[in-house]
C-alpha cells in the first residue's frame, strides 16, 4: 500500500505551491509595488522614538511593496471584470477601460431603471416657485442639469449596461414637468451628444465631463436663455486636445489608471479676473472649495448667477467675460458636496440677477430626504 494516495499526493503538490507563492511574495517586490517609503513630517523626538519611527517606515515600505499587495486587487479586478461585474461600488470599466461612477444609484438612474417621481417633481416644483418668486425682479431662470456620463457616453459602457432597453428616465421626467409648468430647460444630453468635436465628452478617468462639453453646454443655455450673442466661440476658447491627469475614478479606485486620459485645454478670453467674496453671497458649504464668488468684468450692465456644482465652478462665470455681462457669480446648489436642494433664496433675491441658472448635475438633482432651499416658499 502506497504511502501516499494519489489524491492527497497532489495536494501535498497543491499545498506546497501556495507555500512558494506566499515564500515569494515576501521576498520578491511586488511589480504593482510603488517602491517608494511612506514621509511624513515628524516632531523631535528622543533616540528610542527616533528608532521607533525608523522600525515603523520599514514595516510600513515591506507593507507596500512585498507580498502582493499590490498585485492583488489589481487581479480581483480582472476577474472581476472577465465576470460582467463590477470590482468594487464606486467605479466600474467600461469599453477600452474607461471608468464609470458607480454610487448613488447613477447607472440605475442613467438607465430608467430607478424613478424617485416624488423627488423629481420637488425638484420641478422646487424651479417654478424659484421663477415665481423671481419675477417680480425680471430674472429668467434657466435649469440645465449636466447629465451623468452614462446617460450620454451609452456607446462606452459595458455590455452588461448596454444590452438594457432604453426606457424614460428622471432625466426625461424633469424636463417634461419643467415644460408643462413653463420653466425652460435645456436636454444637455441631446447637446452633448451632438456636439461637433472628437472623442466621448466625458473624461475617461473622471466623474465629469471635459472642457468642450461644458463649452458647448454654456453656449446651449445662452440659446435658451434669450441670449445667443452670449455664446463664446469653441475654435477660440479650446485648445487641441492632449493628456490629462488621472482623474477622481482613478483616485477612488487606488489602483493604476488603464487608460490614458485627454481633456481639450481652456484659452480663456480677456479680461482675466479673480474669484472674489460678495456681501450678498453667505458663504454655508461645507468644503472651502465651494464657496461662492462673483467675477467682476465691467461696470455697467446685466448679472447673472449659476447655482450649480463642480461641473460649474471656476469655468462658466469666467465664459461670461467677453459678452456685456457685468458680474457672473456662481453658488452651490446645496450646503453639502453631496447634498440635494439646499441652496439660500434670499442670497439670490439679494444678488438681483438677470438670469439665474439651475445646473445640479443629474445624479444630486432631485430633492432626497426632504431637502429644500432655504427661504423659499413650499407653495
Amino acid at each position: 500500500m502506497p504511502l501516499l494516495s494519489r489524491h492527497r499526493r497532489y495536494l501535498g503538490i497543491a499545498a506546497l505551491a501556495v507555500f512558494v507563492f506566499l515564500t515569494l511574495g515576501n521576498l520578491v517586490p511586488d511589480p504593482y509595488g510603488r517602491g517608494v517609503w511612506r514621509t511624513r513630517n515628524t516632531p523631535p523626538a528622543n533616540v528610542w522614538q527616533q528608532i521607533h519611527m525608523t522600525l515603523q517606515s520599514y514595516a510600513l515600505y515591506f507593507q507596500d511593496n512585498f507580498g502582493f499587495r499590490a498585485s492583488m486587487p489589481v487581479l480581483r479586478r480582472d476577474l472581476r471584470e472577465a465576470m460582467d461585474s463590477p470590482n468594487d461600488h464606486n467605479t466600474y470599466r467600461g469599453r477600452d477601460g474607461r471608468l464609470f461612477w458607480g454610487r448613488e444609484n447613477t447607472p440605475a438612474q442613467s438607465s430608467g431603471d430607478l424613478i424617485r417621481t416624488h423627488e423629481v417633481d420637488q425638484f420641478v416644483r422646487m424651479a417654478a416657485i424659484v421663477q415665481r418668486e423671481l419675477a417680480p425682479l425680471g430674472t429668467k431662470v434657466v435649469v440645465a442639469v449636466p447629465p451623468n456620463a452614462q446617460s450620454v457616453d451609452k456607446d462606452d459602457l459595458p455590455a452588461w449596461q448596454r444590452a438594457f432597453a432604453p426606457r424614460a428616465t428622471e432625466y426625461d421626467l424633469m424636463l417634461a414637468g419643467l415644460k408643462a409648468d413653463g420653466v425652460t430647460a435645456v436636454d444637455l444630453r441631446k447637446v452633448l451628444q451632438d456636439a461637433p468635436f472628437k472623442g466621448p465628452r466625458y473624461l475617461l478617468t473622471d466623474s465629469h465631463w471635459n472642457n468642450a462639453s461644458s463649452v458647448y453646454a454654456f453656449n446651449a443655455v445662452m440659446v435658451a436663455a434669450g441670449h445667443p450673442d452670449w455664446q463664446v466661440d469653441p475654435k477660440q476658447v479650446l485648445g487641441e486636445l492632449g493628456p490629462s491627469p488621472m482623474g477622481d475614478l482613478t483616485r477612488t479606485m487606488r489602483m493604476p489608471p488603464q487608460v490614458a486620459d485627454e481633456n481639450y485645454p481652456l484659452r480663456l478670453p480677456p479680461p482675466d479676473v479673480p474669484n472674489q467674496p460678495s456681501p450678498d453671497l453667505k458663504p454655508i458649504h461645507e468644503h472651502p472649495l465651494f464657496v461662492p464668488y462673483v467675477q467682476h468684468f465691467r461696470d455697467t450692465g446685466p448679472r447673472v448667477m449659476v447655482i450649480g456644482d463642480s461641473f460649474t465652478v471656476n469655468i462658466w462665470t469666467r465664459l461670461f467675460a467677453a459678452s456685456p455681462v457685468s458680474e457672473a457669480a456662481w453658488m452651490h446648489f446645496s450646503r453639502r458636496t453631496l447634498g440635494y436642494c439646499g441652496f439660500d433664496m434670499a442670497d439670490v433675491k439679494k444678488y438681483k440677477p438677470a438670469l439665474v441658472i439651475l445646473a445640479r448635475t443629474e445624479r444630486f438633482f432631485p430633492c432626497l430626504n426632504g431637502a429644500w432651499p432655504i427661504g423659499l416658499p413650499e407653495e
